[in-house]
């Protein structure tokens, strides 16, 4: 995607490409282009690696002074997409078999692939970049990685704020598999999130005002709520705002967090400036002293990390800062974010310890080491919040380059201090205070207190350019004096005293082990414990401990609400709604549950009375744009556009934009053009545009009404998945042609770099075949030609998620009951939610149907064998799967276990798993337990062989696979990294 926002047009040199350099004063040395001005390589780059001479320092100062100078004139950000050339470790194919939750404990990543086929080589890549540059800062962002700020140079010094990792060299970390280290990374609802090396929605634009901004963000296939980050620079600055807003667009509430993961280079000296006195642990089980910890061990040294990874969160400090500075570089990096907005901090490092030393081999080609800065809403990795329906958070953050002073004492938006003692040996005191303004002060004014007493006034007008520093002697080293900047108005910019700061005193915090809580097993712990669970993202297991309580409490109001209100997220609408009328008996006032009961009803087919229940809802505030958007679609579906559009226009007009999600305003445009006239749904797409410059809906709104967007079907393309939420979204309003029409587009193809791996093109993928015909039928024509067309399509990395989708496939079926296809989609959306017993009928027929479906005998097998609990069926599934589905590294783990729980001897198990056909690709599951059964049959040398013949990525939490050592143990873990 590269759309730009409706705000103002861009002007024309920042569409010039890679090989188009707009025009601008730069300085060149050989291939070599200065001061971070290249648009097309990384940063400080103009060439591939390897062709890069270094500037001398006199001439990267002058050509700084040069730049500097021009852009000021100008006083205008510019912002323009590019590309850069950025090596990658390989990956192979994502694993076929859908990551089903029900098997899950900590990460759940259905209906996604996962990537854990990492390679050890590398491949170059010229990646898509988009450029946002001042007279300081040039930062590139990169929206095929994740939307990753790659870096931001400080064109003062010609340093990197974020760690520019050369080569994205991958590893078994994030929440599907693969995970690079470098620049920012934006988390949610997960960290190292679902795509975090995938591609995202962008835009980017230039206002009035002189600022420009880039906006990314996505709306992930799990829970369909949605992020986005709008980055802004304004003339001037050196600050990068990050505007971030967090929405949930779906009709459910769901769990949620945010981190923001900055990783910043360092050295053994680098120190960590954070404002702390004590740190917590992950999980919140003990709490230490900061900066020197129990063990005697100064933290904030990053040299001194040699006990293994250090994560640590800030605890009992209510400071707005932190930071790192490196005295190699004499340069760092500062976060900033309002405290009531976003109050958690974190730290984390590897280590210095030999595995800490190996991680930074595993990571970098250049045995780079990089700390990672965090700032979050939650006090730790561990603790969930629920975001409601509708329900939509804005808060921003901002990082700032530090340069030349030597450290950080205090930080805000107008600049950062440093201010350090020096002793002598007759016990006199010097104190040097450094400063770096972050924009221009003329006139500033500079006084040093001792308490109320002034002992030092001076006037300075402050550039970002430039340094502040002066030196006072022969001070008292009893007292703490403080640092005053204020502006020519007498306004203070930044007050900062020795040593203070507002954090808990020492004497209210319990150091040490802490005391934690396990609910009990009554009827209210059993509740806790749910709620937890779903906090956690364990839906199936929270709905075994709800009904665990209700057997032993089934009057219990809140157990039925909850377990009716997660019934609805697990498919089961009759349960659900038996489980909350109920509730509703009992409390009639209860908007939440007149809302969930709606949805079930409607799901049911019951219009009457989803109607009844949305309409109570409607009336709740708490409710009521949630609440109105299912009712609007409702009525719609009756032809009652006009009500629906009141109904929408009451809660989720443009002007409240602020307080719903976007699914709202998006409705309101569509029923809007449906009614006409055009010219106000015109007016109205385009205001909605400039606040939502990522929605494909919008866009596609926009074109449909004659501005054709050029670039949406390359971008839908790239991921079909969008494709099939603007069809579901427009089904949900009976606009069941404008449906249509998406899906009998011809979209072009795309580049893998710009795709989701494991994406089935458009043209070949069943679920919009299947929505194609559903949606004719819907129109009164036939559908039995796209059904038909969708049961011929392949169907592997096919993970249906959707509750429509069980309407789609259901009405398939009903076509054609020997629709092999749709039996086994509608198995696996169906398993996928918790329900196996149907799921492993469905999977039945469809092998009766067609025993050639990839992946079908590996789910149906391990279904049998870890559900069922019955080795022998699941061995004969796994059996057959070999036959039609011969790489499938699945089919051998899982026959494996079957196996094992037979009584199979480890020779035999070693005969089936060395059939494996893909020897040079084995993975690494397959690699472990070839290797565990050939230790089991005596034969370590041959296991030894094994391991020395392939590559296996290193997996975070897990030792790597090593020959066999009589003096150590082959499988000891290492701490994980949320």
């Amino acid at each position: 995607m590269r759309r730009l926002a409706p705000r103002r047009p861009t002007p024309a040199s920042c569409l010039f490409n890679a090989f188009r350099q707009p025009a601008r004063p730069c300085c060149r040395d050989g291939h070599a282009m200065a001061c971070g001005a290249a648009p097309d390589w990384r940063a400080g780059q103009s060439s591939p690696p390897g062709m890069v001479k270094v500037m001398t320092r006199s001439r990267l100062s002058l050509c700084i002074l040069l730049l500097l100078g021009s852009l000021s004139a100008h006083a205008q950000v510019r912002v323009w997409q590019g590309r850069m050339p950025l090596a990658a470790s390989e990956e192979g194919p994502p694993d076929e078999n859908p990551p089903f939750d029900i098997y899950g404990t900590a990460n759940f990543s259905y209906p996604y692939t996962l990537r854990e086929d990492v390679r050890n080589t590398e491949a170059n890549h010229l990646w898509r970049a988009l450029f946002l540059e001042n007279e300081y800062l040039k930062c590139t962002i990169l929206p095929d990685l994740g939307g990753h700020i790659y870096t931001c140079v400080d064109k003062i010094n010609g340093k990197p704020m974020f760690y520019a990792n050369p080569t994205l060299k991958k590893a078994l970390i994030g929440y599907r598999g693969a995970w690079s280290a470098f620049g920012v990374e934006f988390n949610f609802p997960v960290s190292h999130n679902w795509v975090s090396l995938s591609p995202v929605d962008w835009s980017y634009a230039q206002d009035p005002d002189g600022s420009a901004s880039v906006t990314i963000g996505n709306r992930d296939r799990v829970y369909g709520m949605e992020w986005t980050v709008q980055l802004v620079l304004r003339p001037g600055s050196t600050v990068l705002e990050e505007r971030v807003t967090l929405s949930n667009p779906s009709e459910l509430r769901h769990r949620f967090y945010w981190w923001n993961n900055a990783g910043v280079q360092v050295h053994d000296d680098s120190k960590i400036w954070y404002p702390m006195q004590f740190t917590a642990s992950h999980g919140f089980k003990d709490i230490d002293t900061w900066p020197v910890n129990a063990k005697g061990m100064d933290l904030s040294i990053v040299g001194n990390h040699k006990d293994g990874p250090v994560s640590r969160f800030v605890y009992g400090s209510r400071e707005p800062f932190m930071g790192i500075y490196d005295p190699d570089t004499d340069a760092g990096v500062v976060h900033y974010a309002n405290y009531a907005d976003l109050p958690a901090k974190k730290i984390w490092t590897w280590g210095t310890d030999a595995d800490g030393l190996a991680w930074r081999h595993v990571l970098s080609d250049n045995n780079s080491a990089y700390a990672e800065v965090q700032a979050g809403l939650f006090r730790n990795q561990e603790t969930y919040g629920f975001l409601q329906p509708e329900q939509i958070i804005h808060f921003s953050e901002y990082w700032m380059p530090v340069h030349g002073i030597g450290g950080i004492s205090r930080a805000n938006l107008n600049g950062v201090v440093f201010m350090t003692r020096t002793h002598d040996a007759a016990g006199h005191a010097a104190l040097t205070v450094a400063f770096n303004a972050n924009r221009r002060f003329p006139d500033a004014s500079i006084r040093m207190l001792d308490g109320t007493k002034t002992v030092f006034r001076g006037t300075a007008t402050l550039d970002p350019a430039q340094t502040w520093q002066h030196t006072f002697d022969d001070l008292s080293p009893a007292k703490k004096y403080t640092f005053v900047l204020e502006n020519d108005k007498h306004e203070v910019l930044l007050e900062h005293t020795e040593d203070q700061y507002d954090w808990t005193p020492r004497n209210e915090v319990k150091t040490g082990p802490q005391t934690t809580y396990q609910p009990p097993d009554t009827s209210d712990g059993l509740l806790e414990r749910g709620t937890n669970e779903e906090l956690q993202g364990q839906l199936i297991a929270a709905r075994k401990t709800y009904a665990q309580a209700l057997a032993a409490a089934p009057d219990s109001m809140p157990l039925l609400k909850a377990q009716g209100r997660l019934d609805v997220n697990l498919f089961r609408f009759e349960d659900a709604s038996r489980l909350l009328m109920q509730v509703e008996d009992r409390a009639t006032w209860d908007g939440e549950t007149h809302y969930y009961r709606g949805i079930a009803e409607a799901f049911l087919d019951h219009p009457h009375e989803a109607r009844l229940e949305l309409e109570a809802a409607y009336r709740d505030p708490s409710y009521r744009a949630a609440a109105g958007v299912l009712l609007a679609e409702l009525l719609i579906k009756d032809k009652d556009f006009a009500q629906a559009h009141d109904v929408l226009t009451h809660v989720c007009h443009p002007d409240t934009a602020n307080t719903v999600a976007q699914r709202c305003i998006e409705d309101v445009v569509a029923v809007r053009r449906a009614l006409g006239p055009a010219d106000r749904a015109r007016q109205l797409v385009a205001t909605a545009l400039a606040t939502y410059p990522t929605s494909d809906f919008l866009r596609n709104e926009q074109s449909i009404l004659g501005h054709p967007d050029a670039q949406l079907d390359a971008h839908l393309a790239a991921d079909p998945d969008r494709i099939l939420d603007l069809v579901i979204q427009y089904n949900r309003l009976g606009l069941y042609s404008d449906a249509l029409a998406l899906l009998t587009r011809h979209y072009p193809a795309v580049p893998a770099d710009e795709s989701e791996p494991g994406t089935v093109p458009p043209d070949r993928n069943p679920l919009l075949a299947y929505y194609r015909g559903y949606c004719r039928e819907q129109m009164g024509q036939s559908g039995v030609a796209d059904y038909q067309a969708a049961s011929r399509m392949p169907l592997r990395y096919v993970f249906p998620e959707r509750r429509e989708t069980l309407l789609v496939l259901r009405a398939a079926l009903a076509r054609n009951p020997s629709d092999a296809s749709a039996h086994y989609l509608l198995g696996t959306l169906l398993f996928s939610k918790g329900i196996t017993d149907q799921a492993i009928a469905e999977w039945r027929r469809a092998a009766a149907l067609r025993p050639d479906i990839p992946s079908l005998d590996a789910s149906l097998g391990r279904a049998l064998l870890e559900i069922d609990h019955a080795p022998s069926d699941a061995a004969t599934v796994f059996q057959h799967g070999f036959q039609v589905d011969p790489a499938n590294p699945a089919l051998y783990t899982g026959m494996d276990k079957a196996m094992r729980q037979t009584g199979k001897s480890a020779a035999q198990r070693v005969a089936m798993l060395e059939k494996f056909p893909a020897d040079a690709d084995m993975p690494t599951d397959l690699v472990r337990a070839l290797v565990n059964a050939l230790r089991e049959d005596g034969k370590d040398d041959q296991a030894d062989a094994l391991l020395a013949k392939h590559f296996l990525p290193r997996k975070e939490g897990a030792a790597p696979l090593v020959p066999e050592s009589k003096d150590k143990p082959a499988n000891v873990t290492t701490p994980t990294h949320p």
